[in-house]
């Protein structure tokens, strides 16, 4: 800022104007203020700064005092700062001018600029209050708010606001395309006044309840006309009013409902089959009836009977899907109870002659592992009534179905009769109904343990798995049952 340039004439007033005003008598507010105050020349030219205006900026005070204020103005606000000097000479104020003055690390300030001028005395008297923070805090508000802005507006989901009286002070581009409606048309205005068919409907009750509770809510409701439509809405309240979040769902709504009565129609046609499979197998047991009435031979009515009683716990096994709403899995307790009972009652026997005691829980199989343990018990409970009590002999048989937890499922099929021969398991000749035993056990992946004290006693162990397939083609396991 050098004064070489300047011509000597000017610089000779400049220098009477600094002698004057260095001499003129200033009150101990000038020194003490923490605004920026300076005297300058009806052009700029600074004639007096207060310490403020060296903190602040950072010059020396020689420098400073050497040039004019125009020098230190930002370049943007150089031609704003000069046209209002140009009006100091003319008695004009300059009353609130936001301006930026550089610092003497290169950075600005911004400040508020308020000048008055004495034309008569030849010089100005201004203040200017530093606002940086204020600036900086005020430029911060706007990048936060046009981050949120563009955050509202790229969602894909609609979105409005309302303070605490129900005015709508936001709303962004899928909201007016939802509500067919510009902003200009809603916001200010109630949203009641807005959408008065929605007063004391689902919606209005939850955003009341969320407006008084401070808890967010969702909802997906029908919003009929004029929108006839279906929205999913999310409402978080604060303390300004609420946000509230929605979406047209109707085609997903229609897609569900769809699906849902296919899947109506499939449990219909799954519940005929299962009854027709019943019926079927109800007819071959039928036959089989009418068969052994036709037979002297007892080794073929035993047979006959062994057979239509296997085909019979299939069939129950289908009444009871046909009546299930779940027709992946099944109720393993409730179907062997049944199944016991059955027999018991085919059998013809007399409870005070032979008990039955069934320690069963409720567990839910797949078909595929249902199937096989029911077979399992058929064989095994009619094989204790036709042989392990001869002669009258009184007894009981016991079942017991338990699981743990994540554990192995345990099923246990014992009497109290006279037992198996000790030969009879390893005899290379067994009966059919043991040898589809440790078939079936195979399928189900059980281990078979077999006991002979006091009685027979059969524990098969398993592990319920996601999905398994019985194998058609299975031979006997390699295992044998232990004792």
């Amino acid at each position: 800022m050098s004064s070489q340039s300047v011509p000597g004439a000017v610089r000779r007033k400049l220098n009477r104007l600094r002698r004057a005003a260095r001499q003129a008598p200033v009150d101990p507010f000038f020194a003490l203020s923490i605004d920026l105050l300076w005297i300058s020349s009806l052009d700029g030219g600074l004639l007096r700064v207060n310490a403020a205006f060296i903190d602040t900026l950072g010059h020396p005070e020689p420098e400073v005092l050497s040039g004019n204020i125009l020098d230190l103005v930002h370049p943007d606000d150089r031609d704003a700062a000069a046209a209002a000097i140009a009006g100091l000479a003319d008695g004009n104020p300059v009353a609130g001018l936001e301006i930026r003055l550089r610092c003497a690390d290169g950075a600005h300030k911004f400040l508020a600029w308020n000048c008055t001028p004495f034309p008569d005395a030849g010089w100005a008297y201004s203040i200017a209050h530093d606002r940086t923070r204020r600036h900086l805090h005020e430029e911060a508000l706007r990048q936060s708010e046009a981050r949120c802005i563009c955050a509202i507006e790229s969602t894909t989901d609609a979105f409005f606001a309302v303070d605490t009286a129900w005015r709508v002070v936001r709303v962004n581009q899928q909201a007016e395309r939802l509500w067919m409606r510009q902003r200009d048309e809603v916001l200010g205005r109630n949203l009641w006044e807005v959408f008065p068919e929605a007063a004391g409907g689902p919606f209005h009750r939850m955003y009341e309840q969320a407006m008084r509770s401070g808890a967010p809510a969702h909802l997906e409701e029908y919003y009929p006309a004029p929108f006839d439509r279906w929205f999913e809405v999310h409402v978080y309240p604060s303390a300004e009013g609420l946000a509230v979040y929605f979406r047209d769902v109707t085609e997903r709504r229609h897609a569900d409902e769809k699906m849902n009565r296919t899947l109506q129609e499939k449990e219909v046609l799954l519940r005929e089959v299962h009854h027709r499979v019943k019926n079927n197998l109800q007819v071959i047991c039928s036959m089989l009836r009418l068969q052994e009435r036709n037979l002297q031979d007892e080794t073929m009515l035993q047979v006959l009977r062994e057979c239509r009683e296997r085909v019979l716990a299939m069939a129950m096994l289908h009444d009871q899907l046909h009546r299930a709403k779940d027709f992946s899995n099944i109720n393993l307790g409730e179907y062997i109870r049944n199944l016991a009972a059955s027999l018991f009652c085919s059998y013809g026997v007399n409870s005070a002659d032979i008990g039955l005691h069934m320690d069963v829980e409720d567990i839910s199989v797949f078909i595929d592992t249902a199937i096989p343990c029911g077979l399992i018990v058929n064989e095994l409970v009619s094989n204790s009534l036709r042989h392990a009590f001869p002669e009258g002999r009184k007894g009981q048989i016991s079942l017991g179905l338990h699981a743990r937890p994540g554990g192995p499922i345990e099923l246990t099929i014992a009497d109290d009769g006279r037992g198996f021969p000790s030969n009879a398991q390893n005899t290379r000749r067994r009966s059919l109904g043991l040898w589809l035993v440790d078939l079936l056990a195979g399928q189900i992946g059980a281990a078979v343990y077999r006991s002979n004290d006091a009685g027979t006693s059969y524990r098969l162990v398993f592990q319920e798995t996601e999905s398994r397939e019985i194998q058609s083609n299975a031979k006997a396991p390699d295992h044998v049952s232990r004792g």
